[in-house]
């Protein structure tokens, strides 16, 4: 179960990325059911029962994957919340994309130097 964990590092990653296998699943299983009724059974029912299982396995999946805690933590860049699984070291953040690094308090610290530009003081 380790390995699988590994590929995700926020929740909203798992989210998203989960959201296509049932997506893919859920099409081919309706494409199997139109092949069904229309009258080639012979290639809609094996579709149909290929996509239910994948289906099955991702909802079983993602039931063991939600199971790991995660922690509010805001990004440093745009400071948006993202819920990262208590286990990582690491991540990108989901709004802006940009590498974070948790230290060893647990807080979020960019990874990258944030750039400023610098302004004139006008007297």
């Amino acid at each position: 179960m380790s390995p699988l964990k590994i590929e995700f590092s926020t929740v909203r990653e798992l989210e998203k990325k989960t959201f296509r296998v049932f997506g893919y699943g859920g099409a081919a299983f309706a494409f199997g059911l139109i092949l069904t009724l229309i009258g080639l059974g012979i290639v809609g029912a094996p579709v149909m029962l290929t996509s239910a299982a994948v289906v099955i396995v991702a909802i079983v999946w993602v039931s063991m994957l939600g199971k790991e805690p995660s922690r509010p933590t805001f990004c440093p860049y745009c400071a948006s919340q993202n819920d990262v699984y208590q286990s990582r070291r690491s991540f990108n953040c989901d709004i802006c994309n940009r590498p974070v690094i948790i230290n060893e308090s647990g807080e979020a610290v960019a990874a990258e130097r944030i750039e400023t530009p610098i302004r004139n003081a006008q007297s």
